[in-house]
């Protein structure tokens, strides 16, 4: 189960000066430093915004200048820390592909993005190119929120959040492996499905059960998903063969939503970082492989890593009777 822990060795950390941007290239270069990694600064023009310019070929030229100004700078930064860089200047109309593109000619296995500090992933870095980016790319996207020069974590204490999927099985791996080689502390969180939510979404049948069986029903099915939870958190602990320091949190979502519950338990084990599993397209699973990942990002203040499982297989979350 265990990845190679020489993971990340060569991050893609794309540039646009806007404030998001700069935050995203800080928390970059403190992780590349973490990690002894190699960054690839890459700065993407869109030649065809200038053209209804009436001077367009020097508005090219000067964004040209700008650009790699931009990407000198951040050279500077990283050399100052001892990190060893390749810059990147593209021109493309499409942002995102050129990004990936970039990721995967680079040979990069860790892209990173900074997202709006307000309202999170539907504004991010470069409009909708953050979303495209960590919805398409076969890589880990780390999604860093914030803006301006807030203090970049120290990637101590990590937060994988379980479902017992593949996909969230992907997500262990590539947090096993990260706290382990930077010496963090690991929290595995499965947070258990409030089962009464569960049925009023389902519709209005149920409220012509009788009353005192449904709620045996109710504890029994609730009983199971809490044990089901254990299985899971004692199951993961097992694969984990790069970090010694697990700390394992089993939650009731109780009124919450499970994204909600993930965030909060961040908060109070103070996490640097929040991995998830995710299938990076729109499907029918409506835990850790779309919605919830995309709600964490929504909500999270700390960075969050998009984990997709390799080839995109299809997955039935395979999940083991209690005890089993």
């Amino acid at each position: 189960m265990g990845l190679e822990v020489d993971m990340y060795t060569r991050i893609l950390l794309p540039l646009d000066g806007s404030p998001p941007s700069e935050h995203a290239a800080g928390v970059g270069l403190a992780l590349a430093a973490r990690l002894k990694a190699e960054v690839v600064l890459l700065q993407v023009l869109e030649p065809h915004r200038f053209q209804e310019l009436r001077d367009h070929t020097e508005a090219l030229a000067q964004a040209r200048t700008v650009g790699q100004a931009l990407l000198e700078h951040w050279h500077k930064e990283a050399r100052r820390r001892h990190i060893p860089t390749v810059q990147r200047l593209e021109e493309q109309r499409d942002i995102a592909q050129a990004i990936l593109q970039t990721a995967l000619e680079q040979r990069c296995d860790l892209v990173i993005l900074g997202t709006h500090g307000r309202t999170g992933l539907p504004r991010v870095l470069l409009g909708s190119v953050a979303e495209r980016v960590a919805r398409l790319s076969p890589l880990p996207v780390l999604l860093v929120r914030g803006e301006g020069p807030e203090k970049a974590p120290e990637f101590k204490r990590i937060l994988v959040a379980l479902d017992g999927s593949e996909f969230s099985q992907e997500a262990l791996r590539h947090a096993d492996a990260l706290a382990g080689k930077i010496g963090a502390r690991l929290s595995l969180v499965h947070v258990v499905p409030d089962i009464t939510q569960m049925l009023a979404g389902s519709g209005r049948a149920w409220m012509y059960a009788n009353r005192g069986a449904l709620q045996a029903q109710l504890e029994a099915e609730q009983k199971r998903l809490r044990e089901q939870g254990q299985f899971i958190l004692k199951e993961a602990q097992q694969q984990c063969t790069h970090c010694d320091k697990l700390h394992p949190i089993l939650q009731e979502a109780h009124r919450y939503h499970i994204s909600e519950r993930i965030c909060r338990v961040a908060e109070a084990e103070r996490a640097d970082l929040i991995v998830l599993g995710t299938h990076g397209l729109s499907g029918w699973r409506q835990f850790f492989l779309g919605s919830v990942a995309n709600e964490v990002a929504h909500r999270a203040k700390q960075p969050v890593l998009l984990v997709r499982k390799p080839q995109n297989e299809p997955d039935e979350a395979h999940l083991p009777a209690p005890g089993k």
